[in-house]
């Protein structure tokens, strides 16, 4: 055998020395990727998935050696629930070697929610022209927000507010459909009966709400409820 030939018998040779050397390595110990590969499916396993979402894991240190399990793996988690926010998701094998770890996770959910385009100053009524929709992280989102126009629509801004503003319901209200002092139509009903009578209003309010009225003909005061601009229903 020549001088070549036993330089490239003794590489062939350990090339594949290395390569069984590394596949018996890679038997041995358990592919972190398939930890994160198991927490990320069981985290979108317990999620609304038709909403958008984003799963962010740090990586796992590259020297942690655990033995490879010869079962599937199992996650789990303490939380009751599954939102958005930092998770510590549990792995564990139950396998010939037992082991267990936990991994912290970042949960992002995102809605479209109304945002405004421009500044409205107090008592602005709200139109279509006001607003658009911007994708938000839902986790910001704790003060409320609405996603689409029919849930604002003809309703006030309660203050000044600016360019960009997240809509939230402390944002907004019903605009005054009956004012103090207006002459109003009283709806009294019950299961037997339905009348309607003139009375005075004693209270400014919104759709809704309740407020006290005076019967112009028995002259007694009664309260009801709001149900469009001028009237109020009594349920006996």
């Amino acid at each position: 055998m020549t001088h070549e030939k036993i330089q490239t018998f003794l590489i062939t040779t350990l090339s594949l020395f290395l390569l069984l050397t590394e596949m018996l390595y890679a038997q041995e110990y358990q592919s972190l990727q398939a930890i994160q590969t198991a927490i990320t499916q069981f985290i979108e396993a317990n999620i609304d998935t038709s909403q958008e979402y984003e799963i962010q894991l740090n990586k796992l240190d590259s020297r942690l050696k655990l033995a490879s399990c010869s079962t599937p793996l199992e996650t789990y988690s303490h939380n009751k629930k599954i939102e958005a926010g930092i998770l510590s998701i549990g792995v564990s094998c139950n396998g010939e070697q037992k082991w267990s770890l936990f991994h912290s996770a970042k949960l992002t959910t995102y809605t479209n929610v109304l945002v405004l385009k421009q500044a409205l100053k107090r008592n602005t009524t709200i139109s279509q022209n006001n607003i658009i929709l911007v994708k938000k992280p839902t986790n910001r989102l704790r003060r409320g927000y609405f996603t689409n126009y029919q849930q604002i629509k003809n309703q006030l801004t309660t203050r000044n507010l600016q360019a960009g503003t997240i809509l939230q319901p402390a944002h907004i209200t019903h605009p005054q459909l009956i004012k103090k002092g207006e002459r109003v139509t009283i709806h009294a009903f019950s299961s037997s009966f339905s009348i309607k009578m003139s009375g005075k209003a004693l209270m400014s309010g919104s759709l809704g709400e309740r407020i006290r009225v005076k019967n112009n003909k028995s002259k007694k005061i009664i309260e009801g409820t709001i149900t469009k601009a001028g009237t109020i229903s009594v349920n006996y």
